[in-house]
């Protein structure tokens, strides 16, 4: 009968200690939910600013491609303009920038877009009448002005 005394009282000490620390589980199980719930509301944050800046900064890098674009056609325009004769490949890289460049501007209303219509137009024709007539700049004819 003492082993049974011994056995119920060690039971009782188990009861009591488990009464007194659940609570003390319960507390910290939910300060560590709130913990790492706070921690994934401040990740998702992070993530959002962190997709906004590589957003912007490809935007940026589109807006550039597109001026360095516009910037080689209205060269080459000039270069027209000053009667310099070109490569049937030169044209048509200008040409693939023309393309890219119209589409970048059509995908985009609100880059701003005011400058090169005219030159555009102007090369594309251009380039249908020396296509048809054979004039290109060629290795054979690039020094006949010498």
């Amino acid at each position: 009968m003492e082993w049974l005394k011994i056995i119920l009282s060690f039971i009782s000490s188990i009861a009591v200690a488990f009464i007194a620390i659940i609570p003390a589980i319960i507390s910290n199980r939910k300060k560590t939910q709130e913990s790492i719930k706070e921690s994934q509301e401040s990740a998702k944050k992070d993530m959002t600013k962190m997709q906004t800046s590589l957003n912007n900064h490809i935007r940026e890098d589109e807006d550039e491609k597109a001026r360095n674009q516009r910037y080689r056609i209205l060269r080459f325009y000039d270069e027209m303009c000053e009667h310099r004769r070109h490569s049937e490949s030169h044209f048509e890289d200008i040409l693939d920038d023309i393309d890219d460049y119209e589409k970048y501007c059509e995908a985009h209303p609100e880059f701003r877009n005011n400058r090169g219509k005219v030159a555009m137009e102007h090369i594309k024709v251009t380039y249908g009448k020396i296509k048809a007539s054979g004039g290109f700049l060629t290795h054979d004819n690039e020094h006949d002005d010498a």
